[in-house]
């Protein structure tokens, strides 16, 4: 929207310095009123400039950052920890003997 009506007010500005030119021609020939037609342009100008950019209410693009994140809240928790119950003792095989005097081999399990 604001290049069309920027556009539009440079034509009308355009049209406005054409229209004075031929309008004023005839006087900016003589001799005696050239530098007040320099004038008169110069001040034109500065007032056409002026309308031209006027400054009104516009859009402005945010910018948006890539902001880093904050670090991680550190939490320390106490944990209580129980003692490993102590190993069990493993099966083993043992020698032993029979009212006899045989000998033969037993697993033996503790027993808990």
């Amino acid at each position: 929207m604001t290049v069309l009506k920027t556009s539009i007010t440079a034509g009308l500005v355009a049209l406005t310095m054409t229209s004075a030119l031929v309008a004023t021609a005839p006087v900016a020939e003589a001799r005696d009123h050239f530098w007040a037609g320099v004038a008169a342009g110069a001040v034109g100008g500065i007032i056409g400039g002026a309308i031209a950019n006027q400054s009104g209410p516009r859009y402005v693009e945010h910018r948006y950052y890539d902001v880093a994140p904050p670090p991680p809240t550190v939490v320390y928790e106490r944990t209580y920890y129980r003692e490993a119950p102590p190993p069990r003792p493993r099966c083993h095989f043992e020698w032993r003997e029979n009212s006899w005097g045989d000998s033969y081999r037993v697993r033996v399990c503790p027993d808990y």
